[in-house]
């Protein structure tokens, strides 16, 4: 799958889709600003997803990125 088609799918979303999504971006942002790395490994079906912030608009890590 695409991620314009993945994207598309979380835009139209059921809320609790999108509370989980809100609870991901808190608890990555706040490792972030901690220092550690924004990073969540999860275990779902079998199967161990591994999430990371890249970057958030607006944010310190963005700008140091685009150096």
């Amino acid at each position: 799958m695409k991620n314009k088609i993945l994207e598309q799918h979380l835009a139209e979303a059921e809320q609790p889709m999108k509370n989980f999504m809100a609870d991901l971006l808190e608890i990555l942002g706040r490792k972030a600003c901690s220092a550690q790395d924004p990073e969540l490994v999860l275990r779902y079906f079998g199967a161990v997803l591994s999430i990371r912030l890249v970057s958030f608009e607006g944010d310190k890590m963005n700008e140091n990125t685009e150096e």
